[in-house]
């Protein structure tokens, strides 16, 4: 280790060397409602709050309430009116219980969203005072003219004192912890008396006689505060004491209230007095007092669960928030938009260096500029100190040592032997124990003790010569963060940290070192920290502590962070754990009183003071959180349904909610109760059967659902706090979408049954359709083979049957007549080429493969040929002409089979029978009718044989006309001897034709078809 040695040359300044400036007082987080901004107005008497986080507030017009969003009256039970008679009194009990006292000693309790009541008395009313209070375990005191002092515990009144022991009208009522009630009045000064002592009448005290007393206070066991015309007064130990401050002297005191940490209030015209309560407590009287403007006089003081001060006034209602920071804006008298490092002393003064240069001090509310030792002209990086001094580290001038004895400042310029003063200190961090270690730009580090400097620098095992930020505590640990990494001074011997030992890419911009022994690390590159020698990088932990961490501290277990836009809080055992649940994490900004959440990149920009507030220097101005700030419990948010509206017209928030059968839009409207913040309370929420989840978290106070299916629903909703600490109950609404006709069940049902039945006559058409059809095709079969068996019979079996008889006759003559017998053989080869034929012509018309494939014309054709190669070689061919019109078309397969067979039968007549030299046949597909012609020149047929329809022993014609009939055609025929012969056979085109499988389709594509040949 190096030792150097410095020179120190002191200098000594009066105040002449500070500059004063005008006052600047912190801004605190300060609402009005008057009637301008939603506060219905009236007379505020009276204050409280309840368990579920609303706000009461009795007026001149009624009792209102407050949810953080909207002010609204409460109607009593037997009242239809907006406004009730005044509310003079206001009280929760413990049981939670809220009452309210009217100005006709009347008491009622809140129940279900009305005023319930009046409670049962002994029935005398006038338009009296009476005053609701709370006794010292908590319960109801009820005060009156008329019906005394009446205690009411678990809502069961007792009688403490009867009315006629009242010795006029009542102002204000207390009980202290030893169970004496204390009662004042309007002209008669102030009583007591103790029931727990058996007391059965009033006492006066003395001193009151001539002083109207406003207000009371108990504070602890024997300590009485009383506000009155003439100032403010206290009983402590049964001694009256009228000095119980002198800046509240002859000042009418109008209100009084204790806060939770120990604050007292005290309201007057015009302002809100703050002090310590332990000052009462302890001697009855208040030291110091802090100031609180107000636009009128003060007539309520409440300090809410959160530690808003809620200010009642005529006309109006005001309030100060405690859970926020306070702030020095630079748009209201501070000489800086960035303040840079900052330092607070145990006197509260406040030092800061502005970015652009300087130092300035804020000591009692009075700015002032120092300007020794040539500060004003240089940029100081760091500040730290301790009880009577500050150091300042600069940019130009090296080292700085401000002395403090009373109001003047000492200072000591530090300039070594070799270049300490023209090297740049850019972070300070002092001990406990008074030594102090300076941090360089570009020389290491420097540790002042005993008088001495050391210098550490790379070659004592440092990473960086550039000295970023520097944490300690008082047991001798010290850390150095620089560029390079990290360095820990153990054993006299620096033990550096780099990336490769886990520590986060990025120059570290700030250390800090809790009462645990964790050190926490901010990099530009987000948080890290060291413990047991290893550095960790939190898993899992919100985004914005993966950027450019600025400052740190740790406040009872709380990490309070700036980055470079964000200002928030994040529980350390959260980071150290890795395990995050609701409320670990919060972050902060304007609403809750900062100037910005833009850090500033200086060491040493957030700091601790000695009283435990936090101090943060941003981007517009300083902010600091006082130490009773988030300290209490998170209170979880209350959420509600105010009603749901269905597409635009509202239905409230009935049992029974029902909505008619159609689409329809269904707006939710909810809200969650919080008084202090009601911008920061989110939301989540589902509809049963359609929502699997939650969902994601808004801020949005209603929601959207459109066409909901027919069915019971449930909406339901939850709220989160600032903290993001979730309600454990949510808010639920019931409701049915009704169904339309033809969403009802039974209408369902019944659709069903009418669809089975009519798909089970669907299916007997269907099953007697296919029976009819077997029937036909069987019949059409006995008829073919019956014909088959006509033909076989009257051709082939009787042609046979009589060239049996021939050749018998050819054989008989044979012997005795040679040449008959060739004759007769001759006639018989003859019989027997005709028997061919007539066979031929008898499978011919077995063949239905011909039928089966191909069209009509095909078909007429292809028999056409067959018939000419099968005639006879005497026998002259006739010529055979097709004819086809209209666009073919298919046909049916039952009506084709049968129009195969007509025609068949037609064309077969006319090669065998007719012994024409031409046929023509014709086919004319029609829109509406199919016709089938075919005509021949031959000898014609005997009118006789068409009037009787054909010969005896043949079936041809006859055959014809009944397979027509079969299919509903109609055959004409038309023969005269020697003319020929024409037959005309029509069939319907709802029967011939084949039917589209998609009727509509196939017209669409038709027309289209249609209208493309036509362009």
């Amino acid at each position: 280790m190096r030792r150097v040695f410095f020179l120190g040359s002191f200098l000594l300044v009066a105040i002449a060397t500070m500059m004063a400036n005008e006052n600047v007082t912190p801004r605190r987080s300060h609402d009005v409602w008057n009637r301008s901004s939603g506060f219905p107005g009236g007379y505020v008497y009276s204050v409280t709050q309840t368990a579920d986080g609303y706000l009461w507030i009795g007026t001149s017009n009624g009792l209102l309430r407050y949810d953080g969003l909207n002010f609204t009256f409460i109607r009593a039970g037997d009242s239809i009116a907006l406004t009730n008679a005044p509310v003079q009194g206001l009280a929760t009990d413990s049981s939670g219980q809220l009452w309210a006292a009217d100005d006709y000693t009347h008491l009622f309790r809140y129940d279900a969203g009305l005023l319930q009541g009046p409670v049962p008395d002994n029935g005398r009313h006038q338009h009296l005072v009476s005053l609701v209070s709370n006794t010292s375990d908590g319960w109801l005191l009820f005060v009156s003219e008329v019906q005394g002092i009446v205690a009411y515990a678990h809502g069961e009144p007792r009688l403490l004192l009867d009315a006629r022991e009242l010795p006029g009208a009542p102002t204000t009522a207390a009980q202290t912890s030893d169970g004496t009630i204390w009662i004042s009045t309007s002209e008669k000064g102030l009583f007591r008396f103790n029931p727990q002592a058996g007391d059965k009448h009033l006492q006066q005290v003395g001193g009151f006689a001539d002083n109207k007393i406003n207000c009371l206070l108990p504070i602890a066991r024997k300590t009485l505060l009383i506000g009155t015309k003439q100032g403010l007064f206290a009983l402590h130990n049964d001694e009256l004491i009228a000095d119980v401050s002198p800046e509240l002297e002859h000042v009418e005191i109008l209100a009084l209230a204790s806060g939770r940490h120990g604050e007292l209030w005290i309201g007057t015209a015009g302002h809100v007095f703050s002090g310590p309560s332990k000052d009462a407590e302890t001697g009855g009287r208040i030291h110091s007092l802090e100031e609180l403007p107000v636009s009128r006089a003060v007539s309520a003081l409440f300090e809410d669960r959160d530690g808003n001060l809620w200010i009642g006034e005529p006309e109006a209602l005001e309030r100060y928030r405690d859970a926020s920071f306070n702030t020095y804006l630079s748009s209201a008298g501070l000489p800086c938009e960035n303040c840079g490092a900052i330092y607070v002393g145990p006197q509260q003064r406040v030092w800061f260096a502005p970015w652009d240069g300087g130092l300035f001090r804020i000591s009692h509310g009075r700015l002032e500029r120092i300007e020794i030792a040539g500060l004003k002209d240089d940029t100081v990086y760091s500040l730290a100190g301790g009880a009577d001094e500050v150091w300042v580290g600069r940019r130009h001038g090296g080292l700085t040592r401000l002395t403090l004895q009373g109001d003047t400042i000492q200072a000591s310029e530090y300039s070594p032997q070799s270049q300490l003063a023209s090297d740049a200190v850019y972070a300070l961090y002092r001990e406990p124990t008074g030594t102090l270690w300076a941090g360089t730009l570009n020389h290491g580090v420097r540790w002042f003790h005993a008088g001495s400097w050391h210098t550490f620098t790379t070659q004592d095992e440092l990473p960086s010569n550039r000295i970023t930020a520097i944490s300690g505590n008082g047991q001798g640990e010290i850390y150095v963060g620089t560029p390079e990494g990290l360095a820990e001074l153990r054993n006299d011997r620096w033990i550096s940290y780099r990336t490769h030992d886990g520590l986060p890419p990025g120059q570290i911009e700030t250390i800090f070192l809790d009462s645990s022994h964790v050190l926490w690390i901010g990099t530009t590159r987000g948080i890290a920290f060291l413990q047991a020698g290893v550095i960790h990088v939190p898993v899992g932990a919100p985004d914005a502590l993966y950027g450019d961490i600025l400052g740190i501290v740790e406040k009872n277990g709380w990490l309070w962070i700036t980055t470079s836009n964000h200002v928030l809080r994040v529980k350390s055992t959260a980071l150290l754990k890795e395990v995050f649940v609701e409320g670990d994490y919060r972050e902060f900004g304007v609403s809750d009183g900062l100037p910005s959440v833009v850090g500033v990149r200086r060491s040493r920009s957030v700091v601790l003071d000695s009283h435990g507030d936090a101090w943060f220097s941003l981007n517009q101005g300083i902010s600091f959180l006082p130490s009773s700030a988030f300290a209490g419990p998170a209170f979880p948010v209350t959420v509600r349904m105010d009603g749901m509206s269905v597409d635009g017209k509202f239905l409230g928030t009935g049992d029974q909610i029902r909505i008619p059968p159609g689409r329809h839009r269904l707006t939710f409207q909810y809200a969650g109760v919080n008084v202090s913040n009601p911008d920061l309370v989110r939301y989540h929420y589902r509809l049963n059967d359609i929502d699997p989840a939650w969902s994601d978290p808004t801020a949005a106070r209603e929601i959207d659902f459109t066409n909901i299916a027919p069915g019971r629903f449930e909406f339901q909703v939850a709220a989160s706090n600032p903290d993001g600490i979730w309600s454990p109950h949510e808010a639920l609404l019931a409701f049915e979408v009704e169904p339309s006709l033809l969403q009802t069940r039974w209408f369902q049902v019944a659709a069903v049954g009418v669809l089975g039945l009519l798909a089970l006559g669907v299916y007997q058409l269907r099953v007697q359709q296919l029976h009819r059809q077997f029937n036909i095709g069987l019949e059409a079969r006995v008829h073919e083979r019956t014909r088959i068996a006509r033909d076989l019979h009257d051709t082939l079996l009787q042609t046979l049957h009589g060239l049996m008889f021939q050749f018998q006759a050819v054989r008989n003559l044979m012997t005795r007549k040679p040449d008959e017998a060739m004759r007769s053989l001759d006639d018989a080869i003859n019989e027997t080429e005709k028997a061919l034929a007539e066979g031929r012509d008898a499978i011919q018309g077995l063949r239905s493969q011909t039928i089966a494939k191909g069209d009509l014309a095909e078909l007429l054709m292809t028999s056409s040929r067959e018939l000419a190669q099968s005639a006879t070689a005497s026998q002259e061919l006739p010529a055979f002409d097709l004819i086809q019109e209209g666009e073919r078309r298919a046909l049916s397969p039952n009506s084709k089979n049968e129009l195969c067979r007509i025609a068949l039968e037609i064309l077969r007549n006319s090669y065998r029978h007719a012994e024409a030299t031409r046929i023509e046949a014709e086919i004319r597909y029609g829109a509406h009718v199919l016709r089938l012609r075919i005509r021949d020149d031959g000898k014609g047929i005997d009118p006789k044989v068409l009037k009787e329809g054909g010969s005896a022993g043949h079936w041809g014609l006859r055959g014809v006309r009944e397979r027509a009939e079969r299919i509903g055609a109609h055959v004409d025929i038309w023969s005269e001897a020697g003319a020929g012969t024409e037959v005309q056979l029509s069939v319907p085109a709802s029967i011939a034709y084949e039917k589209p499988r998609d009727g509509f389709g196939s017209k669409l594509f038709a027309k289209a078809k249609n209208r493309a040949e036509r362009s």
